[in-house]
């Protein structure tokens, strides 16, 4: 049992919920804990059981699945080395709200409920880590989460103070005080009681409402705000209710750095700032983030945890290498979860002249929403519509008067405006964005007129981000969505449903990641398997000639 061998202490520096704990603190924990062996494809605990115990992975993996009221199993995680899982049924004293189960041979440290509460107890610091994982297994099962690449999974949920919405709603409640008293102090001036009495009722009544409408709005606003991290990347979803949404990102492996800034003496008061996530020229601002400082450190700790599992897949396949290149038989692997991969569909379209996005084998290519179009064709089509129908009822008309030349003048003029109209869809036509296997591509061509052509390396996006700016974009689903390239920003404007464009080029990103990863990892790997040869057949040589008597110690 791996379990036995570990270093519980040094372990538990691993696991995040005990971030804030000393070596001291640790070692009562680690006295506590038990152990449970789990053989790969054994479940851990079944959706509906009474809670137990508490889990820690100390090495193995385990797949976390919900059945479903339509009896169809939906998929929310995987947990490896360093997980923690089960929390939520012993916080909330319910049942299982889902089946975990082992993927490979799984060794556990659990804490049964007795000793759960006796941490929670005694080191009241862990609870806001626990309450930060049970809150995020809450909203994910709430939320309709619709942007995530395959096996991408949520580590972490959290949303925005409420300080800022709490202002708006003082402020909105003071502003109807004093219009209710401004209005109430004129209608006084009036002679009639009877007048009063009817506009001081139904000016309060209107001001109130208004001002209630007001202060929910701006509840469903801040509760629309959500900051996501996930196995790949850090997330910020806004949406700003009837009016506008966003989502901007940075993937985990490009983040450079992480810092905290705090505006004032009562944002450090009440522990709340702002979230600065760097990459190599470009950053991602988390405002209003509760407990900055401890927000930072839980980004840390995935971004590190990220890092270490792909050191250990690395150092799995350097001895998979090693030993077929020495003719031993290869090590069965665990299985892991695939990569992102690209996986697209044609969008669907009632009017083909309008397609907004085309899938082409591996290029997928955007026009702009087809509400760009007729806000810059709406004349020609007006004026085409008009004349075409005054032509039709003036036909009879025409060729009795002036026979078959009166009805090529009479429809002359539709004919040039149809070509007016023409090039405008030429113009539309034309400007169109790109997301091939590793550019995105921005071309603007004017028929018969410049060219324009920008691309850049999909491989040097540092962030993706995503708006609907208005109330008009959220109905038609038209929006921007905004790259950064190292030094450059490229702009998709104007396209149609910009959170599919969005998740596309970030499934390309962590495609195109995976992929050059693997063949950096594969070639390094064989060039250290070639020097291990070389090296196993000189020291075989040395042996067979006496030139040494045994294998050298490099100790």
């Amino acid at each position: 049992m791996v379990a036995a061998n570990i270093d519980r202490v040094e372990f538990l520096k691993l696991v995040l919920i005990f971030n804030e704990f000393d070596d001291a603190e640790l070692e009562q924990v680690a006295e506590r804990l038990g152990t449970e062996f789990v053989a790969a494809g054994e479940q851990v605990f079944e959706q509906g059981e009474h809670p137990g115990h508490f889990y820690i992975i100390a090495s193995g993996e385990v797949r976390v699945t919900r059945l479903e009221k339509d009896k169809t199993e939906t998929f929310l995680a995987n947990f490896d080395t360093a997980d923690t899982f089960g929390e939520d049924a012993l916080l909330y004293n319910r049942l299982r709200s889902a089946t975990v189960t082992a993927i490979t041979d799984t060794d556990l440290f659990i804490l049964d409920q007795d000793d759960f509460d006796w941490i929670r107890k005694t080191y009241p610091k862990i609870e806001p880590y626990l309450a930060a994982f049970a809150q995020t297994h809450e909203t994910i099962r709430r939320l309709r989460i619709n942007w995530l690449n395959e096996e991408e999974t949520i580590s972490l949920v959290a949303r925005r103070h409420p300080i800022r919405m709490w202002l708006e709603i003082l402020t909105i409640l003071v502003f109807v005080s004093f219009t209710l008293a401004s209005t109430t102090a004129l209608i006084t001036f009036l002679d009639n009681a009877r007048v009063i009495t009817f506009l001081s009722m139904g000016t309060a009544g209107f001001i109130t409402l208004l001002g209630l409408i007001a202060c929910v709005w701006t509840f469903f606003e801040w509760r629309n705000d959500y900051f996501f991290v996930t196995n790949l990347r850090v997330v910020w979803r806004e949406r700003i209710l009837f009016r506008s949404a966003s989502r901007q990102e940075v993937p985990l492996r490009a983040i450079q750095s992480l810092d905290v800034q705090t505006p004032n003496v009562f944002a450090r008061l009440i522990d709340i700032g702002v979230l600065v996530i760097r990459t190599f020229n470009s950053q991602m601002r988390l405002t209003d983030v509760i407990h900055p400082h401890r927000m930072k450190d839980m980004v840390e700790a995935f971004l590190q945890k990220a890092r270490r599992r792909t050191t250990w897949a690395e150092h799995a396949a350097i001895r998979q290498t090693i030993r077929q290149r020495l003719g031993r038989p290869a090590e069965d692997q665990p299985e892991t979860a695939p990569a992102a991969t690209l996986k697209v569909q044609e969008t669907k379209h009632r009017l083909t002249i309008f397609k907004t996005r085309v899938v082409d084998g591996v290029t997928i290519t955007y026009r702009k929403h087809w509400w760009i179009f007729f806000g810059r064709a709406w004349l020609p089509s007006l004026v085409l519509l008009t004349s075409t129908l005054l032509s039709f009822v003036f036909t009879v008309k025409a060729f009795q008067l002036f026979g078959l030349l009166g009805l090529m003048g009479l429809y002359f003029l539709p004919f040039v405006i149809f070509l007016w109209w023409l090039y405008r869809y030429e113009d539309w036509r034309n400007d169109i964005y790109k997301v091939t296997r590793d550019r995105i591509i921005d071309r603007d061509k004017k028929p018969f007129g410049k060219e324009s052509f920008r691309s850049a390396p999909i491989k040097n996006i540092q962030s993706v981000g995503h708006q609907i700016p208005n109330t008009i974009g959220l109905i038609l689903n038209v929006g921007n969505v905004r790259i950064n390239v190292g030094d450059e920003t490229f702009t998709f404007d104007g396209v149609h449903d910009p959170a599919l464009v969005h998740q596309d080029i970030s499934r390309r990103m962590e495609e195109l990641a995976v992929a050059t990863e693997q063949d950096r990892i594969k070639q390094e790997h064989e060039r250290m398997a070639t020097w291990l040869e070389i090296y196993h057949d000189e020291l075989k040589h040395e042996l067979d000639s006496g030139s040494i008597e045994h294998i050298p110690d490099f100790d």
